[in-house]
């Protein structure tokens, strides 16, 4: 295979752009053991930049700790700023969220009423240093307001002209239903992407990932690898994938944003990574070929736990 420094990187749909077949998911950067690590964080961002990684993907409250929300996006900010490489930064797209509260003391919340977006979203487009978001996801279900109002709250914040496009994330098939009812599909400049969580750990809401595939809706799937904790396991839990590691001369981890990438043109993965040199491997994963059978084989695994957030048990719900 050839090396990444050395092979372009494939492109994906997601509503009128093309962006790199993976994206970076940006808040291990953000880790309270990365406070101090902040030249790696940034020399992370720039390899993914040099690799053909044009997809950044953060939120408000990726942070270290409760008095640094927004920790993410500024170093976003700064990577991009500080960035000396031959990459166009012009084709760069940063996707954060808002909807989830995050206050003194650890302390979380769900706020997705017209007024908190609007505030929530002013923040991330300082902390960002830009004059518009991309594209913007409503983060989470805030179960005090209907959703047809949150979404329209969404709306309002690209009639403000404070974002480009509209993403929803942890949503349930009903909600992506009042979701294009509200804001229309991606031909008509509505609903472009959802991020849910998926994974050889977690397939649930596999209804909502047959839409988006149907409707040319982009599908980006969180903690891919089944989450930072259980990734560097991934090929002791998950046999199948090993052994078509071994087959096509990758590892685990590379087979399965493979198999990812395999499953529906609109699937656009968004691993994370605290280290420059993990990068080269999310970016060997976009050029890892593999036959339908051994496409199959992973598919049929069979998934071992539930969501790593699931609604009814509340916690610090970063994603």
């Amino acid at each position: 295979m050839a090396t990444p420094s050395t092979t372009a990187m494939p492109k994906r749909r997601l509503g009128d752009l093309s962006v790199s077949a993976v994206g970076l998911g940006c808040m291990p950067l953000s880790f309270s053991h990365m406070r101090d690590e902040r030249p790696r964080a940034l020399a992370t961002i720039h390899r993914a930049l040099d690799l053909g990684i044009n997809f950044l993907d953060t939120s408000n409250i990726y942070a270290p700790s409760w008095d640094a929300v927004g920790h993410n996006e500024e170093l976003i900010a700064e990577a991009l700023n500080s960035y000396q490489g031959a990459a166009d930064l012009s084709s760069v797209v940063v996707t954060t969220k808002g909807g989830i509260t995050r206050g003194e003391g650890e302390t979380w919340g769900r706020d997705s009423s017209a007024d908190a977006l609007v505030r929530a979203c002013e923040a991330s487009l300082e902390a960002l240093g830009s004059t518009v978001i991309d594209l913007y996801q409503h983060h989470r279900h805030d179960p005090s307001i209907s959703y047809e109002e949150q979404m329209k709250a969404v709306a309002a914040l690209r009639d403000r002209g404070y974002i480009n496009r509209i993403g929803i994330s942890n949503a349930q098939l009903d909600e992506v239903h009042v979701a294009l009812d509200v804001l229309g599909g991606p031909d008509d400049g509505g609903l472009v992407s959802v991020q849910n969580e998926y994974s050889p750990r977690y397939r649930g809401e596999s209804d909502v990932l047959e839409l988006c595939s149907t409707l040319g809706i982009a599908f980006l799937p969180w903690s891919p690898l089944g989450g930072s904790e259980q990734a560097k396991d991934l090929g002791s839990n998950y046999a199948e994938f090993a052994a078509v590691g071994k087959e096509v001369d990758a590892t685990a981890q590379e087979v399965t944003l493979a198999w990812l990438l395999a499953l529906t043109p609109m699937m656009i993965p968004i691993p994370g990574a605290t280290r420059p040199e993990t990068i080269d491997s999310i970016v060997r994963s976009a050029h890892l070929a593999m036959t339908a059978d051994q496409v199959d084989r992973l598919s049929a695994t069979s998934p071992m736990g539930e969501s790593m957030y699931p609604e009814d048990q509340p916690r610090s719900p970063l994603r």
